[in-house]
């Protein structure tokens, strides 16, 4: 079973529109992804202060969150799973990411970056620990 995203959260124009929605924590993305996954989709700000308020885009954003799924969907290619990327800045004093004893935490500048399965079985996330990464939209092969 594939998967159909929206052709739009792919671009290059769509993701620098949602980073210049807010100031504050950047978008950092993958340069390639893993095999088995071709792009990135719902890409959303976490905002601390407006936590319990109906959605709008903040101003300025404590955090940033991205999913990857499979491109054949979460039961096929293997098993993969949907990936949540949380990015926040590495010095913050409250978290915005979850904690999760399976993550992945990297760093990049001053962004500390969480990989997370965005489901309840275990799942080998090896394969994000190594990808680069990038603020730079235009290194992101997998944007259009």
């Amino acid at each position: 079973m594939s998967v159909s995203r929206e052709p739009g959260q792919s671009s290059r124009e769509y993701v620098a529109d949602q980073q210049d929605q807010a100031d504050g924590v950047p978008i950092v993305l993958p340069v390639d992804l893993p095999d088995g996954y071709d792009s990135g989709s719902d890409y959303g700000n976490i905002n601390l202060d407006k936590r319990d308020e109906p959605y709008d885009t903040p101003a300025t954003v404590d955090g940033r969150e991205v999913s990857f799924i499979p491109v054949e969907g979460v039961q096929g290619h293997d098993g993969l799973p949907a990936i949540q990327l949380c990015i926040e800045d590495a010095n913050a004093k409250d978290a915005v990411c979850p904690s999760d004893p399976h993550a992945i935490h990297r760093r990049h500048g001053g962004a500390l970056l969480t990989f997370y399965a965005a489901s309840d079985r275990d799942h080998d996330l090896s394969a994000w620990q190594t990808v680069e990464l990038t603020t730079d939209l235009n290194k992101v092969t997998w944007l259009h």
